[in-house]
């Protein structure tokens, strides 16, 4: 359970708030700290990011970025997933 105190959700996004030279232009984060499946500690990470800007390759690239900061940082798995900008606008 320390894991998942050091590994608050403020703690993550201000991490990724640093990162530069992403292969895509991130507009927001959405973070959420928990247990997987397995009950370890993980975090679920949403890449808010315009649509037009999708590109498979680049969020492979994204995805791997987020990951290993992530995991180096806190230690522990993120699961991070893509949205559209306008997605979040039509479901919030």
């Amino acid at each position: 359970m320390l894991i998942l105190m050091l590994a608050n959700t403020a703690n993550i996004r201000a991490e990724l708030e640093q990162l530069t030279d992403l292969p895509a232009p991130v507009r927001g984060w959405l973070v959420e700290v928990g247990l997987d499946a397995t009950d370890d500690p993980a975090v679920w990470i949403w890449a808010l990011i315009e649509s037009d800007d999708f590109e498979p390759d680049r969020m492979t690239r994204l995805k791997t970025m987020v990951r290993d900061v992530v995991r180096n940082t806190f230690g522990i798995w993120a699961y991070v997933l893509i949205r559209g900008i306008d997605e979040t606008e039509v479901t919030a």
